[in-house]
C-alpha cells in the first residue's frame, strides 16, 4: 500500500505547481494541467489538515474528560456522518468476554 505524503511535501509540491502557473511561461494546455494539480493538492492539505484537526479535538476534549495518556493510546477515533465519535475499548476477560 502507498504510503501518502506528507502535509508539508504536498504543500511544497503546490507552491512549486502555484510558481510554475505564475511565471507564465506554460502554455494554455501546460496551465490548465498546472491548474487542475493544484486544486487535487489543496483538496489533500485540506484533508489532511481536518484528519489533523479531529485528532487535536478528541485529544482536547479526553484531557478535559481526565484521560491519562496510557488511556488516550487505547481509543480509537472515527468519524460517522460529520460527527466525532469516539469508542473506548471495552475490557474483556481472561475468556474472551466483556466484564
Amino acid at each position: 500500500m502507498k504510503k501518502d505524503k506528507g502535509f508539508e511535501a504536498y504543500l511544497n509540491e503546490l507552491e512549486e505547481t502555484v510558481d510554475k502557473l505564475e511565471s507564465g511561461e506554460a502554455d494554455l494546455d501546460a496551465s490548465i494541467e498546472y491548474y487542475e494539480k493544484g486544486m487535487k493538492l489543496i483538496e489533500k492539505c485540506r484533508e489532511i489538515l481536518k484528519e489533523k484537526k479531529l485528532r487535536i479535538e478528541v485529544l482536547k476534549k479526553k484531557t478535559e474528560d481526565g484521560y491519562t495518556a496510557e488511556e488516550l493510546d487505547e481509543t480509537e477515533v472515527t468519524e460517522e456522518t460529520g460527527k466525532n465519535r469516539q469508542e473506548k475499548k471495552q475490557p474483556k476477560d481472561k475468556d474472551g468476554g466483556l466484564f
